[in-house]
């Protein structure tokens, strides 16, 4: 079932802000569930922009009761460019981020799509201007990064860069705009890492043609659209500016989603979205990086479980490690487990 069914079966009420004639350069997608307090700091945010030719749709997925009677208030303080969409019944299970974001972006009138989470805030009031600038400037650039810092929950800051090696990479260079640096995909690929959604931007006819948010996973699904949109883009850009504050989730509370998870399961999630990455894409450099990446969170589940006494499973895991990623010192840490499992089996 579509995003778009899903919200007209709801039986909610038509989206809140919906006006025509607002000139619409650029849509914001924000997905939430009950967090109005940290909602109403993200949209101060995107208010505070000098750019104003946008549009910003809210994707309120299944939240309870009080928190929709919350953000009907909210948005009595705000102009017909914000959109409030109710997805799912009050206080459902929730479609989760991928399905949400999904639904923005085929409600989306502009043709450059952004995105905000709803916890993480953006912090420079010319972030979307120089968006634009770059978007309009004939590079054919479908694909935009910019620099955020990382904050923890008790205010420390934890990364002063989101993408440090790429700042260093492109940093020798002489800029190709104004506002940064068009970047090959290669060079993409050996900085590492990936740009979060509160930095990125992607044309609306790239996201239409990788098919938005991979929707069989509601974890590392902003990596896997990341890279699958950097291959598909004609070009790429980097903005150095930092222009967000995102907050890092409390490790000791459940409430965020990709907390949720087990240690092991988000390992395997990981597995999984790096394989789909490197089967949809056509750059051998993000194929090969997906092998490595994959072959690293395989070495540590094989770890994991031998530490947790489950050595046929660690060894069966070092196998798949190996084969995703050869390495001498691993070849020898896997005969390793392989001669220990034999000598217990014999002692059994």
């Amino acid at each position: 079932m579509s995003p778009q069914s899903l919200i007209r079966t709801t039986g909610e009420p038509a989206p809140s802000g919906t006006d025509p004639q607002v000139p619409c350069r650029i849509s914001v997608i924000v997905p939430t569930r009950n967090r109005h307090v940290l909602l109403e700091r993200t949209l101060a945010g995107i208010l505070a922009q000098a750019f104003d030719a946008f549009e910003v749709i809210v994707i309120d997925d299944a939240s309870d009761a009080t928190t929709r009677a919350a953000y009907a208030a909210i948005w009595q303080g705000l102009d017909a460019r914000f959109r409030l969409v109710q997805l799912g019944a009050t206080g459902g299970s929730g479609s989760g981020p991928s399905q949400a974001r999904n639904a923005g972006i085929e409600l989306a009138r502009g043709d450059i799509l952004t995105f905000c989470d709803d916890d993480d805030f953006w912090t420079c009031a010319s972030h979307l201007s120089a968006m634009a600038e770059v978007f309009d400037a004939g590079l054919a650039v479908d694909l935009y990064i910019a620099d955020q810092v990382a904050v923890t929950h008790d205010g420390t800051r934890e990364r002063a860069h989101w993408l440090p090696a790429l700042a260093a990479l492109v940093g020798r260079r002489s800029r190709d705009h104004a506002r940064g640096y068009l970047l090959p995909i290669d060079d993409l690929v050996r900085a590492g890492g990936f740009a979060q959604l509160n930095i990125l931007a992607v044309s609306k006819a790239t996201t239409a043609a990788i098919g938005g948010f991979w929707t069989r996973t509601s974890y590392e699904e902003d990596r896997d659209f990341f890279w699958r949109a950097a291959d598909a883009a004609r070009a790429l850009f980097f903005n150095p500016d930092i222009v967000a504050q995102h907050n890092v989730p409390d490790a000791s509370r459940q409430n965020n989603l990709s907390r949720s998870f087990s240690q092991a399961e988000r390992w395997l999630l990981s597995v999984l979205v790096s394989q789909h990455i490197a089967m949809t894409v056509r750059s051998s450099a993000i194929r090969t990086m997906c092998q490595a990446y994959e072959g690293d969170i395989l070495r540590r589940l094989s770890q994991y479980w031998s530490g947790q006494g489950r050595h046929a499973l660690g060894l069966q895991y070092a196998r798949r490690a190996l084969a995703a990623r050869v390495s001498f010192k691993w070849a020898m840490y896997t005969a390793g487990l392989a001669t220990r499992q034999v000598l217990r089996g014999r002692q059994a």
